[in-house]
């Protein structure tokens, strides 16, 4: 590969008039060296590591966004778009960011990434009041030598290594991220970025390539990293329930939260108060506010942790375990300690708690969603929404059929996931993951069946 320094905006114009077209570029504020000297350019999981749980939500949060807001999304099968939600916005991937906008590449090579932890006393849509930790994001300028990386996309290609156009995730409004950079993913990667596929090193000072970007006056933080009025993508991720922080001690009194997704915030605003479109979840269930006179009285609860609803399945629908357990109980619901925020329900305070699985005497078996109203700190009401119908064959594999009561929303993914994690309960019950603690209701082994008492209090 060739290296090139540049002294001046103007030598590095030179250079980037005088590429071929078709290339992308990489910025960063220092280059990173494998021991054999050769450049050591890895994806973030690469470098940090998979955390499977925080990884499952991550992913189920990218595919349900993305196919709220993008038009055509198939979140089946394209990872690349799928994963630029999780490598732009604050997870990890196993692709690397890269642009087609050279000023984008050299404002990155000039500007050096901090966050650190903060926190706020706020009031909830009741007053209620609360303590929230955030994680709060800017870029400063560097003072050194950055580097810019020339990729070509035609060894990328002989490597089978995919350079994914980001700009083609359109929304209906607004400006996401992605757009914002004229950003591409490269990969998947397994290890560091070929050598081939580097066609020149660019170095310049620190403040060489922040006069380049600033011959380009839209390209600020602000611009690069929209808030969430502008960002339809930071709305949702931002209105995923907040969670309750557990101490051993009674502490100060008052409730800690985190954020259901920890994510870096560059547009840190005072909070102050909440509406009642955001929640702040403290472990409840279901199965002990499910009194006598409510509609899932007579039900079997599965207690189970919020990571059985993510992640993805075989998709076979062969659930011999969960058909028995079916019959034998006639309705059953799996529950997970959290609360899942659908994006297209962004304004509402309905969320969803799991499933809920009924044998009729048809033999048909009905699949819905568990929900339940929360507000501020304040769970409310609860039950079961609208949902779709299956056959079962002889070998227990599920079919499904038209039924005058299914739900016709036309969110076919949305449905499509309960499946999957029926399939996740189907596993467990294989594997005998669940105890009896009393009479209808189980738990997994990983689980703290308790409810907080205040909870309770609220929900009656």
């Amino acid at each position: 590969m060739e290296t090139v320094d540049c002294q001046t905006p103007e030598e590095l114009q030179k250079f980037f008039d005088a590429l071929a077209p078709g290339v992308l570029f990489r910025g960063q504020t220092r280059e990173y060296l494998r021991a054999d000297g050769g450049p050591d350019i890895r994806t973030s999981f690469d470098r940090h590591g998979c955390i499977p749980s925080r990884m499952l939500k991550w992913w189920h949060y990218s595919r349900a966004i993305l196919s709220t807001y993008v038009k055509g999304f198939d979140g089946l099968t394209d990872l690349a778009t799928d994963q630029a939600i999780l490598q732009h916005y604050g997870w990890r991937s196993f692709f690397l960011d890269a642009t087609e906008d050279p000023a984008v590449a050299c404002w990155f090579a000039a500007n050096s990434y901090r966050s650190e932890p903060c926190g706020e006393m706020i009031e909830d849509c009741f007053e209620d009041p609360l303590f929230v930790a955030r994680q709060r994001a800017w870029y400063e300028p560097a003072d050194d030598r950055g580097c810019i990386y020339v990729l070509s996309r035609k060894a990328l290609r002989a490597r089978d290594l995919q350079t994914v156009d980001l700009v083609e995730i359109a929304t209906a409004s607004g400006r996401h991220r992605c757009l914002a950079q004229s950003a591409f993913m490269v990969g998947p990667l397994n290890g560091p970025l070929p050598d081939d596929c580097i066609v020149t090193r660019v170095f310049a000072p620190s403040s060489v390539f922040r006069d380049y970007a600033a011959q380009s006056p839209e390209l600020t933080c602000e611009a690069l990293f929209p808030g969430p009025t502008v960002d339809p993508v930071m709305a949702a991720l931002l209105s995923i329930p907040w969670v309750k922080r557990e101490v051993d001690s009674d502490g100060i009194g008052i409730d800690f939260f985190d954020r259901g997704l920890p994510l870096p915030e560059y547009e840190m605003k005072d909070i102050r108060r909440t509406g009642q479109t955001t929640a702040y979840y403290r472990r409840f269930w279901l199965a002990d506010a499910a009194k006598p006179e409510t509609l899932l009285a007579e039900t079997t609860f599965y207690l189970t942790e919020e990571t059985l609803f993510h992640g993805t399945a075989s998709g076979d629908l062969i659930f011999p375990n969960l058909t028995r357990v079916l019959r034998e109980r006639t309705s059953v619901a799996l529950e997970i300690d959290g609360l899942v925020r659908h994006p297209y329900a962004a304004n509402s305070g309905q969320y969803g708690k799991g499933v809920y699985l009924e044998a009729h005497e048809d033999g048909t078996m009905f699949l819905t969603e568990l929900a339940v109203d929360h507000f501020g700190v304040r769970p409310g009401g609860f039950g079961i929404t609208r949902g779709c119908y299956f056959r079962v064959d002889d070998e227990f594999r599920w079919h499904r059929i038209d039924h005058p009561e299914q739900c016709d929303c036309g969110r076919e993914a949305h449905h499509a996931h309960h499946l999957v994690f029926a399939e996740h309960f189907e596993h467990a019950l294989k594997e005998r993951e669940f105890t009896q603690i009393r009479e209808r209701v189980f738990a997994a082994a990983d689980v703290d069946a308790t409810s907080d008492p205040l909870a309770l209090e609220w929900m009656d």
